[in-house]
């Protein structure tokens, strides 16, 4: 069974970002939540951390929602992924080099002293991983959506968050003559 480095709420808010990136217009959590067939509360949970990161802003009211703080040029990778899991390590060093059967529970300096080397090894290997984050972008990231992507994708993704959008208006002023109420 392997278990990941980072859990999907960073693979969710990288997504998130990414539609919020495509948008002009403020994308309420409900409707991020919906068109990626996620949980609504674990998503708007994760909105709630990007805006106190001050990645996305929040606005109020029908046509509310979240939007960029910043240019997908200068948010990174690596600032998502702090925002959404704060004090993640790719190692954690539980100093073993203390316990061996030929140290008869006193274990001797030299296997104590400085840092114990593969804590080392493994802070380097992160400090690599943590510079790569760094230098990529949800720019970056959208340029390699944009390779894949259909644009037929594209225009029905717009045309499905637009009609998300007039549906909340359209909702606000009262339901039709009928008493029939739109659905979206």
């Amino acid at each position: 069974m392997s278990s990941s480095l980072y859990g999907a709420g960073a693979e969710y808010a990288l997504h998130s970002l990414l539609i919020l990136a495509a948008r002009a217009e403020p994308v309420s959590a409900r409707d991020l939540a919906r068109f990626q067939e996620l949980p609504e509360r674990f998503l708007a949970k994760l909105c709630t951390r990007l805006e106190k990161a001050k990645l996305v802003e929040a606005s109020e009211g029908v046509q509310g929602g979240f939007v960029l703080a910043r240019p997908p040029e200068r948010i990174t990778v690596r600032d998502v992924l702090e925002a959404v899991d704060p004090h993640r390590t790719l190692f954690e060093c539980a100093e073993i080099r203390r316990h061996c059967a030929l140290f008869g529970g006193e274990p001797p300096g030299w296997s104590v002293a400085g840092m114990c080397r593969i804590h080392l090894f493994m802070r380097e290997a992160e400090g690599a991983l943590q510079g790569f984050l760094a230098s990529k972008t949800l720019a970056d990231l959208g340029q390699e959506f944009a390779k894949k992507a259909p644009e037929r994708f594209v225009r029905d993704a717009e045309a499905w968050f637009q009609e998300r959008r007039s549906g909340r208006a359209e909702g606000r002023r009262g339901p039709p003559r009928g008493g029939a109420r739109r659905r979206s």
